[in-house]
């Protein structure tokens, strides 16, 4: 079966704006990430949170943003309760909100990817954006005259909440990440535009590559072939939304072979690199 035709990591939203509340036990889900960003609220349970190169142990009041690029799983360690709510947004609504002056998508793009992902909030300010976030649940459920008014108004306030909480987080979560996997994420990173192997990444971390693709599966529930290959197709999509042609966009993200990159592109996209590229 190819890679491609189930991609169990790649977990799309349909909704401008996704509010979910969850609660349960026996919880198990993928190493994953989304078409849009995500504010994550932990409640309750046993977690670790896992993104990109990071992992952290949860508590009540922890708040993580991620972006779409980011990779991302919650693992709980029993079957205690889990309750957690989760916010998606589209990158067009992001923009509609954003201002010259608060520009909401380079607030959660330009962080290094992996990296100060989630503070602690105190119990005071997570009653307020609990508030907030239940008065937004009221609009996306309604049609009253003013709903999508109150929507806009109750969406920006949680932006700015969580985005001025960032600012002034002094804290710094433990990353308790297995170094090994946290080294071959770094190495992905660093070399994504070059057209490197296992091979290449069994040398710079001294492990057997079988090894470390199968402490990387163990730790993310997904392939480290599928990474690397997601990764690089992000990359060329990226480079072909700048404006660079198909073939540089290929060397550049580091495929070497053209036929593989249109291959690899169109089975992830369900779009031709130059298609894409006509249609930005």
């Amino acid at each position: 079966m190819d890679i491609f035709s189930q991609p169990h990591y790649y977990d799309e939203i349909h909704d401008d704006i996704l509010l979910a509340y969850r609660s349960g036990t026996h919880y198990h889900n993928k190493f994953h990430k989304h078409n849009g960003y995500e504010i994550y609220v932990f409640l309750c349970g046993n977690v670790n949170l896992l993104i990109e190169h990071s992992c952290v142990h949860l508590e009540r009041g922890n708040i993580a943003i991620i972006n779409p690029t980011e990779y991302h799983l919650a693992v709980s360690l029993d079957n205690s309760l889990y309750e957690r709510i989760t916010l998606n947004i589209s990158p067009a609504i992001m923009r509609k909100l954003s201002t010259h002056m608060t520009n909401f998508n380079n607030f959660f793009d330009t962080r290094q990817c992996g990296v100060n992902n989630v503070i602690l909030l105190p119990e005071e300010t997570l009653d307020e954006l609990l508030c907030l976030l239940n008065k937004l649940n009221g609009t996306l459920n309604s049609k009253q005259f003013g709903y999508d008014v109150l929507q806009r108004s109750y969406l920006a306030q949680i932006l700015c909440t969580i985005c001025n909480n960032y600012i002034v987080y002094k804290g710094m979560s433990v990353n308790i990440m297995p170094e090994l996997v946290s080294g071959t994420i770094q190495y992905i990173e660093e070399h994504l535009s070059e057209n490197f192997t296992l091979s290449d990444i069994e040398d710079a971390l001294n492990f057997n590559n079988r090894y470390i693709s199968r402490m990387f599966k163990q730790n993310t529930g997904i392939s480290l072939k599928q990474y690397i290959l997601e990764k690089k197709v992000i990359l060329a999509q990226s480079l072909l939304s700048q404006g660079y042609s198909v073939t540089d966009a290929c060397d550049k993200s580091g495929f070497g072979d053209y036929s593989n990159f249109i291959r690899t592109f169109k089975q992830y996209t369900g779009k031709t690199p130059g298609s894409l590229k006509k249609h930005n």
